[in-house]
């Protein structure tokens, strides 16, 4: 007796020729190709490799220290956080001018070996620090005269204890009335108490009282650069500490050396500090006002600049002091056109500006 076939649903594979396409691919493993063993290796060793962000704050420091390189910090905002420590800031600061401070602590300098008549066309200067570092490092946002006068104190605890210190401005009060002395002697510097001793004295000082006179010592290389909004003002006191510091320190504004900063920087210089002051800033002036404030300036700018101020002296309604003043920066200005003052005032002569 022939059995009955039962057919049982899903018993039965379909044959392979009748499966749908989709079906027929290979599996997914099938299509991946094998990796080489390089790239393997590559990836692998990315996975473990170290990124700069990552790295301790230390030893960020240390690349920052022996690259001298400024643009680290600026890698990335984290980076900048982990570089932003006062220690750090403090031994970067100390690292640019070390070699200035080495050589010159204490010593007020001599005009005939730092900015003798050998300047004119020499190429090096006998002074040791690299300008454009310091130059860079004081042109940085952090800089505040408190950080630089708390490096200045770490290194001369550290490379001048013991050394002598003489001060180099000079004063308008004796030193029985300024309660410090003035000589100075072996251990008597302290960065604060030197420096706000020379500071009161210099906002005493009359109009051009600086010129003329050796006042300075070398606490900066004489061919590093004043960052221009110390130079274009207007100030508030902490930029007037850090502008005196600087030139006391020895800012060098005369010989061929000497890089001029543009005009636009010359003429704001000339507004904020007397043009357009309300009361003119005599630290400026006799900080930075040199002939080379007046060299270069375009024509039609100082006849401008001339007009405005001739109006000021005839109707502004400012004390003698300042009227003469503003006379005296009149004429520099008519004698940067070459021209001689049209009112017949005393001409300055361009060495008593």
């Amino acid at each position: 007796m022939e059995l009955t076939r039962i057919h049982v649903r899903g018993k039965r594979k379909t044959p392979v020729t009748n499966r749908p396409q989709a079906l027929c691919e290979p599996p997914v493993k099938a299509l991946r190709t094998k990796k080489s063993l390089s790239s393997v290796m590559a990836t692998r060793a990315t996975r473990h490799r170290s990124t700069l962000d990552s790295l301790p704050a230390e030893i960020l420091e240390s690349i920052l220290l022996y690259s001298a390189n400024l643009s680290l910090p600026r890698v990335s905002n984290f980076i900048g956080f982990k570089l932003s420590g006062r220690a750090t800031l403090l031994r970067l600061f100390i690292l640019a001018f070390h070699e200035t401070w080495e050589q010159w602590f204490g010593i007020p300098t001599d005009p005939a070996i730092v900015h003798g008549p050998w300047l004119q066309d020499a190429q090096h200067v006998p002074c040791g620090g690299d300008p454009i570092f310091q130059s860079q490092v004081l042109d940085q946002p952090w800089i505040s005269i408190d950080l630089i006068l708390q490096a200045q104190q770490n290194w001369a605890d550290n490379h001048g204890r013991g050394r002598h210190y003489q001060h180099s401005a000079f004063w308008v009060d004796g030193a029985r009335e300024v309660g410090h002395d003035y000589d100075g002697g072996f251990s008597h510097f302290n960065a604060r108490e030197c420096f706000e001793a020379d500071y009161q004295q210099a906002v005493k000082w009359p109009a051009f009282a600086a010129r003329g006179i050796h006042w300075f010592s070398q606490d900066i290389h004489p061919l590093t650069r004043i960052p221009d909004r110390l130079i274009t003002g207007p100030w508030d006191d902490e930029m007037q500490r850090q502008l005196f510091w600087l030139c006391r320190g020895g800012y060098m504004t005369c010989e061929k050396l000497f890089i001029q900063p543009t005009w636009e920087v010359k003429i704001e210089l000339i507004r904020n500090a007397m043009l357009n002051a309300e009361v003119p800033n005599l630290l400026a002036i006799n900080c930075l006002f040199r002939t080379w404030v007046f060299d270069g300036l375009p024509a039609d700018v100082v006849r401008k600049e001339i007009i405005g101020l001739e109006r000021r002296i005839e109707w502004g309604g400012d004390p003698t002091e300042t009227r003469e003043l503003l006379r005296r920066v009149r004429s520099a200005l008519f004698l940067s056109l070459h021209m001689p003052d049209h009112r017949g005032d005393l001409v300055a002569r361009r060495s008593d500006i």
